[in-house]
């Protein structure tokens, strides 16, 4: 992805100018479950991720149904809101959109619209992916169209000022060629140039999380670890700078626990206590299998750093 083979050049500039470069990601603690299906009557939860509102309190957007599981219509999902004075007890708020999956929210430098949406939607049969923005992150407007083809799980806005990076997946040809796809846009949706794909084998999403003006740290789930099935999944961790990518050393993995069959990287770093946090998700039951009985979880687990001169 952009320029990878310059990455050996870069480095060595890198540390000639003598800035810090991250090179591993640890967590020292095990993950704090905040939600799980059954929560505020919801059959089902799925993709999700948290921001913190100006005025501090902590927001959690995340796809939910009361009534279907993703078996039954996987389409059916609706976008909802849950807010949280702690940064880990939530309370539901409102329904935000209906019949929206792999969707995310972020802040901008946007005065009067602070807020954007992008996600999927369904037109005449196809999976398109729109932006929307908000005054108060609540009531989403302006819809514009990003993508008309298949881009979904999960797409996620980076902001940088007055443009963002989003990372999103696209389905290939083949199942084994979904790639994790990167294109920068303005705050109002505009595209500024074409798509870059990840290198990579099967990324199954695009979770990215800034972690400031120069990098993000991306998080794809891994999948067909087990002879070709989907029983297993796994993580893996890039520094991206927007010149090359590099992989780190992920432990993230010893944290799933063994019934945890299908896992789910969500986007984002959420600071809670001055402690930086990843948000991800968990699942019993892969897509290959029912979802009578799964179980989905929300959960939190630190994360520190790691750089070449600490």
């Amino acid at each position: 992805m952009r320029n990878v083979f310059l990455l050996s050049i870069l480095a060595v500039m890198v540390c000639a100018c003598g800035e810090k470069t991250i090179t591993g990601v640890s967590y020292p603690e095990p993950p704090v479950e905040i939600l799980r299906s059954g929560a505020f009557g919801m059959k089902l939860i799925n993709y999700f991720n948290i921001i913190q509102a100006p005025d501090g309190t902590y927001r959690m957007y995340f796809s939910g149904n009361e009534k279907n599981s993703i078996a039954e219509d996987e389409w059916s999902q609706n976008l909802y809101l849950a807010e949280s004075s702690d940064g880990f007890h939530y309370e539901l708020k409102t329904k935000i959109m209906d019949s929206l999956i792999e969707s995310s929210v972020c802040l901008v430098e946007d005065k009067d619209w602070p807020y954007r949406l992008v996600g999927n939607q369904k037109v005449d049969g196809k999976h398109c992916m729109f932006l929307w923005r908000s005054k108060d992150g609540v009531e989403f407007v302006d819809p514009k169209l990003l993508y008309d083809f298949k881009h979904d799980t999960q797409n996620v806005f980076v902001p940088r000022g007055k443009r963002m990076t989003l990372y999103s997946r696209q389905t290939q040809e083949h199942f084994q060629n979904r790639r994790v796809t990167l294109a920068d846009f303005t705050l109002d949706g505009e595209a500024l140039g074409e798509p870059e794909i990840m290198a990579g084998d099967c990324l199954y999403n695009s979770a990215a999380c800034k972690v400031d003006d120069r990098y993000d740290l991306l998080f794809p789930t891994y999948y067909n670890t087990h002879g070709g099935t989907t029983d297993g999944s796994w993580f893996r961790t890039y520094l991206a700078d927007g010149s090359f990518v590099r992989e780190l050393p992920c432990e993230l993995n010893r944290w799933v626990e063994p019934d945890e069959l299908w896992a789910l990287a969500s986007p984002g770093f959420i600071f809670i206590g001055g402690e930086r946090y990843l948000a991800f998700a968990t699942r019993t039951a892969s897509h290959d299998h029912s979802h009578e009985g799964m179980i989905s979880k929300y959960k939190l687990i630190k994360v520190v750093l790691e750089y070449d001169n600490q």
